[in-house]
């Protein structure tokens, strides 16, 4: 195994094109001679200066649970990246995709320490990764979604061996034609001082124009999540939130074989002790 990972995975005539939630969608141009959006994760890894053996896990994912199938998101907080992977069946139609196959699946490659039995009826699942554990090729802890009966929306519980709790309610809407609901959501805080904060800078302008917008309520902020935005959308993004310039540049540059694609972004938010509305955490997403 060589020391340099492969960061330009072109497109291929069998790609399919899903969102963060596993819907698909229509590419916005031609695909042929372009990227795939698994791309910004092989480049996210170098941008982190991860050793290129930690590559073997996400390629065990891929394979598990085959291409195209596993959403990833590549976060940004104090100043650092990370990454958590979903894994969507709201119809318990795929075997092997269940956590419990996918964690038989991984083992040799990754030790996913928690048992989440079938019986439990979540329509995904995801795990954090971060450079720690990777290295420890170890999940101590899986993300569980319970779908609401009506919308589309639901709740998230973070589970270990023995424990789990309630980490966040969320619900999706389209952004056009259900804003009067998306304002509602967010107005309705205990996080964010609105006699300080405009609502620009959470409903943001630049990106209101997509296919959908999520607002979550989670234990210690609000978050927004924007998506079906295009790379221009996501160049914009990265330098709002001020992403490591090499990220902003990897984009620039291929800028014009990622125009196909539709991208998906996420803002922690909260008011700080000086009143101003405080980012702690954003990320964006594809497919692997």
């Amino acid at each position: 195994m060589t020391d340099e990972r492969t960061l330009l995975i072109p497109s291929t005539p069998g790609d399919r094109f899903f969102d963060y939630c596993l819907e698909i969608y229509e590419p916005r141009c031609d695909p042929a001679d372009k990227l795939r959006g698994e791309s910004l994760l092989w480049h996210s890894l170098e941008v982190a200066g991860l050793p290129r053996r930690d590559d073997a896990i996400f390629h065990a994912i891929q394979r598990a649970a085959g291409r195209d199938m596993t959403v990833f998101g590549v976060k940004w907080f104090g100043g650092e990246l990370s990454w958590e992977l979903y894994f969507y069946d709201p119809q318990r139609e795929d075997t092997q995709i269940t956590a419990a196959a996918l964690r038989e699946a991984l083992v040799g490659s990754l030790d996913i320490a928690v048992h989440v039995p079938d019986a439990i009826r979540y329509f995904m699942y995801s795990f954090d990764l971060s450079a720690a554990s990777l290295a420890r090729a170890r999940v101590d802890e899986l993300n569980v979604y319970l779908q609401f009966h009506e919308g589309q929306g639901g709740h998230s519980y973070a589970v270990r061996e023995g424990a789990c709790e309630l980490r966040n309610t969320y619900r999706f809407h389209r952004p056009k034609l259900e804003i009067d609901a998306i304002l509602h959501q967010v107005q309705r805080s205990l996080y964010v001082d609105f006699t300080r904060t405009q609502l620009a800078e959470i409903v943001i302008p630049e990106l209101f124009e997509c296919q959908k917008i999520c607002v979550a309520k989670k234990r210690f902020a609000d978050a927004i999540y924007y998506s079906g935005i295009t790379v221009d959308q996501l160049l914009w993004f990265f330098r709002r939130f001020a992403y490591p310039a090499e990220v902003q540049a990897f984009v620039e540059r291929e800028r014009g074989r990622f125009e196909h694609l539709l991208f998906d972004v996420g803002i922690d938010y909260h008011t700080g002790p000086d009143g101003r509305l405080v980012y702690d955490k954003t990320g964006y997403y594809s497919t692997l």
